[in-house]
């Protein structure tokens, strides 16, 4: 898809938005649940986002347009399905957070997240939910997972 100068939009798929949550992340926060996950992990609760095309679609700008107005505390958590699938437009949507505090919900380890991601974000809780390992916490749902504070 093109914008009106003739460049290139890229589109991001997102599986749905919270707005006020207190469960994904400290502080009062928007979530963004974006589509796609090949990763699978078994008792998943947000199966339905594994597929990357069952969202809505939005240029970045779009959806930074969509939230902004819903977000005055700039707090925003990334989760999905998995975020990490869409990274290239994930990165281009936080270049847009100026003076956000972002987070990042994967079940990748920190290791494979991009730099240029991992820089701008407040924490981020790594690590596949595995279900023998479900456990009542904060902000995840197996003890494997980590919530590492980044800044």
């Amino acid at each position: 898809m093109l914008n009106k100068k003739g460049e290139k939009m890229d589109s991001i798929y997102v599986a749905g938005i919270v707005y006020g949550s207190m469960l994904d992340g400290p502080g009062l926060r928007t979530v963004i649940f974006l589509c796609g996950c090949s990763v699978g992990c078994p008792g998943c609760h947000n199966k339905e986002y594994w597929n990357k095309f069952n969202g809505k679609k939005y240029s970045v700008k779009e959806l930074y347009n969509e939230i902004l107005p819903f977000t005055p505390q700039k707090k925003i958590t990334f989760s999905g399905g998995e975020p990490l699938e869409q990274k290239k437009e994930l990165k281009k949507f936080i270049n847009l957070c100026v003076d956000f505090d972002l987070g990042l919900y994967t079940s990748y380890e920190i290791d494979y997240i991009d730099k240029d991601i991992l820089s701008k974000l407040s924490f981020v809780k790594t690590g596949k939910f595995m279900k023998n390992l479900a456990i009542k916490n904060e902000y995840y749902g197996s003890s494997n997972q980590k919530l590492i504070y980044l800044q």
